[in-house]
């Protein structure tokens, strides 16, 4: 009989360690990745080239898509440059994750190629889900509220290739 007791206070703590932690609904943050795209115009630079404009899109669910911020540089030889200026500043995306911004031209100091890079922020979001209840009538709480966390990674994108030109012959 001792043993029998025994046995099932065994079971019985092995169950509540179980139990108890999903009971309490540990909440996780989910991680999001982001990526970047980027197109530029024109793709042909020369001195007389004022600005570059460029357009995209951060590629995230819907949690993870509006209002991030990001950075754009130049990629020449595999070498980033510092950060550039943009109009509007900061660039920030839209609902559905499209970008625009206007970009000063690279240097064109010796013929080549260049890209544009764009990278974006990483961000925590709250999202909030509401649940129903079933047989929720007239008078009665309508349902539940979640919130679900987001981690929205950093992510970047490099842009189509930019002709640069001295102007020279």
């Amino acid at each position: 009989m001792n043993k029998l007791i025994s046995a099932c206070a065994i079971c019985a703590t092995a169950v509540a360690a179980v139990a108890v932690p999903s009971a309490l609904g540990a909440k996780t943050t989910k991680p999001v990745a982001s990526t970047v795209t980027v197109s530029a115009t024109p793709t042909t630079i020369d001195p007389t080239t004022t600005s570059v404009n460029v357009t995209g899109n951060v590629l995230a669910n819907s949690s993870c898509r509006k209002n991030r911020t990001l950075h754009f540089f130049y990629v020449t030889n595999g070498v980033e440059s510092s950060e550039l200026a943009t109009t509007p500043t900061p660039v920030t995306t839209r609902p559905n994750g499209d970008f625009t911004a206007t970009l000063p031209p690279p240097p064109t100091t010796a013929d080549g190629t260049t890209q544009v890079r764009a990278k974006v922020d990483e961000t925590l979001r709250t999202f909030v889900v509401k649940g129903k209840k079933k047989g929720a009538g007239k008078g009665k709480k309508k349902g539940t509220v979640k919130k679900r966390k987001f981690d929205c990674l950093d992510g970047s994108g490099d842009g189509n290739i930019l002709t640069v030109s001295d102007g020279l012959p």
